[in-house]
């Protein structure tokens, strides 16, 4: 039985900024938001979870996430049986009703992690034996190019290789007029590494088939996200002429919107990120329903610290995900909530079969670093 559920705000330091189409991701000078949550159960066994809200990626933010998770996902959850899961979403999914999308998946994934950390503790199982996939192949991390200018891009790409990244996910639509000339550079420096170009919704129709045909010259391996999420008939014809695959994230949220897609044949990948589905439960049967369409399956993440990056780890393991993820917190962050330096050993997620997540906040850090409310 779920005996408490409480909310950490926590403001971590920032190393650099990731800039969307949008607009920049994070504030370096007030820090980047990421919200813990502390589920406990009726024997005192704890669960740790970890969400990262932006407001130029998503409609949820770090407000949002506390007043969501205290006023009605935790009042939802407590006394029910923590073993029970899929109950447990939908008492979730009762309480803050989905609509177009989920219905706040920023918030309900921390929830949902801890519910995962805390089932692993007590069957004594990993994240990966919970989801019967137990292999724990380690994943490998590619480097986010953000970058306002060409030569910017450049110096990024060379950083990268210099610290012994395994591929490179950069970020087009920010000045879509030069984004060509830069992937030339890019691809020319990046010396035969994966390169995945993600424009985030950054891209009109026809400034995607153009960009497919030229990027499948230089080599790019696919395009994320050119196109407004809801431009499901867009993204078909797009399928239909693009020469690069095309894999979709912030469209799918939801079972039901990746079966629209593959109906109408609009994607040819799918991006798994946690904070995007509302976390492991969600993730696992997209996961599962992408690998029956022989779609490609890819990993990311939002400048998460190591709780979420762990947990995120683990999922693109169990599912045999090969390309360089984009877990990028490391990149991003200057500290996290985990004891030890926000430093990835060979820029690849080593995982092991600790229970649960795997890994836990340090309670010095939480302290330094948690919002005084």
């Amino acid at each position: 039985m779920i005996r408490s559920i409480d909310v950490i705000p926590l403001r971590l330091p920032v190393a650099r900024v990731l800039t969307l189409s949008r607009g920049a991701a994070t504030n370096a000078s007030t820090g980047a938001p990421h919200i813990l949550v502390r589920i406990v159960d009726a024997d005192g066994v704890t669960g740790w979870g970890e969400s990262r809200p932006s407001h130029r990626w998503s409609y949820e933010t770090e407000e949002t996430v506390v007043t969501t998770i205290r006023g009605y996902l935790a009042p939802a959850l407590i006394g029910q049986d923590e073993r029970d899961i899929a109950q447990c979403h939908a008492l979730m999914d009762a309480f803050i009703a989905p609509g177009m999308q989920i219905g706040q998946p920023i918030a309900k994934s921390a929830v949902d992690l801890a519910l995962h950390d805390l089932l692993g503790k007590q069957r004594g199982l990993s994240i990966g034996g919970l989801l019967g996939r137990a292999a724990a192949t380690p994943v490998s991390l590619g480097f986010v190019v953000s970058a306002h200018s060409i030569d910017d891009a450049v110096q990024q790409v060379a950083e990268g290789k210099a610290k012994g990244y395994h591929g490179f996910k950069v970020k087009t639509g920010i000045h879509p007029e030069t984004d060509l000339e830069m992937m030339q550079e890019i691809m020319r420096v990046a010396g035969g590494a994966p390169v995945w170009v993600d424009a985030n919704q950054g891209w009109e129709y026809n400034t995607a088939i153009r960009m497919s045909r030229e990027l499948a010259i230089l080599g790019v391996k696919v395009i994320e996200q050119p196109l407004a999420a809801g431009n499901i008939t867009g993204y078909a014809g797009l399928v239909r002429r693009s020469d690069v695959p095309i894999v979709l994230d912030e469209s799918i949220y939801a079972p039901r919107d990746l079966i629209q897609h593959i109906r109408l044949g609009a994607l040819n990948g799918l991006v798994i990120k946690l904070c995007r589905v509302g976390g492991i439960f969600w993730a696992r049967q997209l996961a599962e329903m992408a690998l029956a369409a022989d779609l490609m399956l890819l990993g990311s993440g939002l400048t998460e610290g190591r709780i979420s990056l762990t947990a995120g780890a683990a999922v693109f393991s169990a599912f045999g995900i090969t390309m360089p993820v984009d877990l990028n917190g490391p990149q991003f962050l200057a500290d996290d909530m985990v004891a030890g330096p926000l430093e990835i050993p060979g820029r690849r997620v080593v995982l092991t079969d600790r229970p649960g997540i795997g890994v836990e906040p340090d309670p010095e850090k939480l302290e330094r670093y948690r919002v005084k409310e």
